[in-house]
């Protein structure tokens, strides 16, 4: 071989080798992500890799990140992990704290399962992430708009885990995805109530969602609960009906019980108000509705509908008597109008509660 052909074959194979280095591992697929795990448990794999953005309407905080990778080959169990991060996940580099059950976080943290080939959890094994892992966001593809459209975050995930089952068996996970990403909103409201009813003041939880009504108008329904314990049935459920919802100020009308039951009887603008824990129904005598956003649903992503209502209710014991007594009521609220294709499936929040149930008010 001469010298000039001998330089050339070094070149070339140099060239290659470079372009080898270069290229690194393959692209992981959008919706997978590859987990390898070291420690008290061993596993390289390629998992499930999908996540959401509960987004609060109208506010800034209580708003929270969730991304999980899942396996699930009938062989070696059901594992997963779960990343709780607060606030909207996006492009950067974040350190991961300590995973603590049961409490909000307020840094991103990580609970893992790792089950074994047996029916149940018998032989599964619990960790929660230490201080001192890293996350980082590389690409996140946010839907145009909050809905039923999949959008993707790419990045990695390295962090060590303890036991949470009282041993000190720890694990290191290192974590590449290409996550299949969701944008979901959830209501925002706060109702106050004062007068003779049953219960008064000011929620401590509330969830809310907007249907048709059937009849042309459209619904918003709340449930909330005024005491530190949420519970199912809330203590107080209450619906405003509109016929044209829109951006302006509508003046609500008295209502009877027989109006109330009668939908060609409606006003275009009434409310009605529940409690649990008393028969009689509270229906409107009076008041204001100021709707300040209205954003019509699509197919594929929500609608909005924020505003402001103020009304004085009547307590009827039956449908001919009043019972004498009155509530005032004051809501702010911002609430979702479910995508016309179908309504989003929802995980748990940080805090353990679900956010919106499919239908958690007063059927009619």
């Amino acid at each position: 071989m001469t010298p000039i052909k001998a330089t050339l074959v070094c070149l070339i194979a140099a060239s290659l080798a470079c372009s080898g280095d270069a290229a690194g591992p393959p692209p992981v697929n959008p919706g997978r992500m590859t987990v390898q795990i070291s420690g008290a448990v061993h596993l390289t794999s390629e998992w499930q890799a999908f996540g959401v953005f509960r987004d609060l309407l109208a506010s800034d905080t209580a708003e929270f990140s969730l991304m999980n990778g899942q396996n699930r080959p009938p062989s070696t169990g059901d594992s997963s992990f779960t990343l709780q991060f607060p606030g909207r996940l996006d492009v950067g580099q974040f350190a991961v704290g300590r995973y603590v059950p049961g409490a909000v976080p307020t840094v991103p943290v990580v609970s893992v399962l790792l089950d074994g080939p047996e029916v149940g959890l018998g032989d599964a094994r619990f960790f929660g992430s230490l201080p001192g892992g890293t996350l980082t966001i590389d690409s996140a593809g946010y839907p145009p708009r909050p809905g039923l459209d999949l959008g993707g975050l790419r990045g990695t995930l390295t962090f060590k885990a303890v036991s949470l089952l009282g041993t000190a068996d720890t694990i290191t996970v290192h974590a590449t995805f290409n996550s299949h990403w969701y944008h979901y909103i959830f209501p925002n409201l706060v109702v106050t109530l004062s007068g003779a009813g049953p219960v008064v003041g000011t929620s401590q939880f509330s969830t809310a969602q907007s249907l048709d009504d059937d009849h042309g108008g459209r619904f918003v329904e709340w449930a909330s609960d005024f005491g530190p314990q949420h519970t199912f049935p809330h203590d107080i459920s209450q619906e405003l009906r509109v016929a044209a919802p829109g951006v302006g100020t509508f003046t609500l009308p008295a209502i009877t019980p027989t109006q109330f039951n009668d939908p060609a009887q409606w006003p275009a603008v009434y409310t009605a108000l529940f409690y649990r824990d008393d028969p009689r129904i509270a229906l409107s005598t009076g008041g204001t509705l100021t709707i300040t956003q209205f954003i019509a649903p699509t197919d594929e992503f929500y609608g909005e509908i924020h505003g402001t209502l103020t009304s004085r209710l009547a307590l009827w014991t039956d449908p001919t008597t009043l019972s004498g007594d009155s509530v005032d009521a004051s809501i702010t609220f911002a609430v979702q109008l479910w995508p016309l294709g179908g309504i989003p499936a929802s995980a748990p929040s940080p805090s353990g509660l679900v956010m919106w149930p499919s239908r958690p008010f007063r059927a009619r």
